[in-house]
């Protein structure tokens, strides 16, 4: 039960940000920024891909509660940080290019985390099993 209302929560998450992250995108001059929307499109897809890693991760079973929480910490932490790399409406390439590593990264470690099967030692149940 905890697994579905945290998948819940995620999605829910997940969607009230990603909307608030659609608009346009204007340069000083007033036209539009094409180059910059594109590549604000391309974080806001590896944003959504990531949150829907972790969410099958706890739907499937292969994340445990403490990995998803921990994962998801480290998304909103991405998260704040494009807030505060895009406050003056646009990402520099140095700042697009930390947002894309952070990203992988952290979707790097979802992959890894999900295919562990080491999990009951990680998680301190049954350590005198053996």
């Amino acid at each position: 039960m905890k697994k579905i209302l945290f998948a819940a929560v995620v999605l829910a998450l997940g969607f009230t940000n990603a909307s608030a992250q659609y608009g346009p995108r204007y340069d000083r001059d007033g036209y539009r920024d094409g180059y910059s929307r594109e590549r604000m499109s391309d974080i806001n897809r590896l944003q959504r891909e990531a949150r829907q890693n972790i969410a099958n991760g706890v739907q499937w079973g292969t994340l445990t509660s403490r990995e998803a929480n921990m994962l998801m910490n480290r998304y909103e932490n991405i998260e704040d940080k494009e807030r505060h790399f895009a406050r003056h409406g646009r990402l520099s390439n140095r700042e697009e290019r930390i947002l894309r590593n952070d990203l992988h990264e952290l979707m790097s470690d979802t992959r890894r985390l999900s295919r562990d099967r080491d999990r009951w030692s990680r998680d301190g149940r049954h350590r005198d099993r053996y």
